[in-house]
């Protein structure tokens, strides 16, 4: 269980690690008061939520693109954090917050249920060796979390460029958190819509081809 016990937000909690104190940045459960901003900023609608969006250009474009919606991100490395900050202070992007860490302690506790219109998960990490699978993203419990916490009708948008993944992703969330498979094609007009992330520039210029998925939360009984 370790010092502080096993639960993800008690290991943030006990970080000696200072919060980033940018005007943009949120840090629940390590800086005083920012467990009540937090619940306040995903309370406004519609909300957006990004994970692990690594270097922010497409969380930035997305809060510029989309400027009465709240756009929530996570991301475990300090740097990008700062930078996405950096840049919605330059930008005036008054709409866009981020955290640094694991999102699962968050969307788990302090994220409304049935809430979410648009969950992106953007070129996540592959875990390539077989003993360490068990850290992607995509196991049916973490679809199954986005599934309670999206709205009727609220999408899922996932891209990579790892075959392997790709076929995980198409034979695993259908049907998993009440996730439907709405599309799989690049020029899908919702997904021409939203803005390019780096990888997704770096993978065009260079020639590699990318998965694009967009899953749509079906409606509740």
């Amino acid at each position: 269980m370790g010092l502080v016990g096993g639960r993800l937000e008690e290991r943030v909690r006990h970080t000696r690690v200072p919060a980033l104190a940018l005007e943009h940045v949120l840090a629940p459960y390590r800086r005083p008061g920012d467990d009540a901003a937090f619940e306040a900023f995903v309370a406004r609608r519609p909300l957006h939520v990004e994970i692990g969006f690594g270097r922010p250009h497409f969380i930035c474009d997305l809060a510029a693109q989309r400027p009465d919606a709240a756009v929530l991100g996570f991301e475990i490395k300090r740097r990008w954090v700062g930078a996405a900050a950096r840049r919605a202070a330059r930008d005036g992007l008054a709409n866009l917050r981020v955290v640094e860490g694991d999102a699962r302690p968050y969307l788990e506790r302090l994220v409304p249920r049935a809430s979410v219109a648009g969950f992106y998960i953007l070129f996540p990490d592959p875990w390539w060796k077989k003993r360490h699978h068990k850290r992607r993203l995509f196991q049916p419990s973490f679809v199954e979390l986005l599934g309670d916490l999206a709205m009727d009708g609220g999408e899922l948008i996932v891209r990579t460029d790892v075959d392997a993944y790709a076929d995980l992703i198409f034979e695993e969330v259908p049907d998993v958190g009440g996730w439907r498979l709405a599309s799989t094609d690049a020029a899908d007009p919702a997904q021409l819509a939203l803005p390019r992330s780096h990888r997704e520039k770096k993978c065009q210029e260079l020639g590699i081809p990318a998965f694009h998925f967009r899953f749509v939360r079906e409606d509740r009984p």
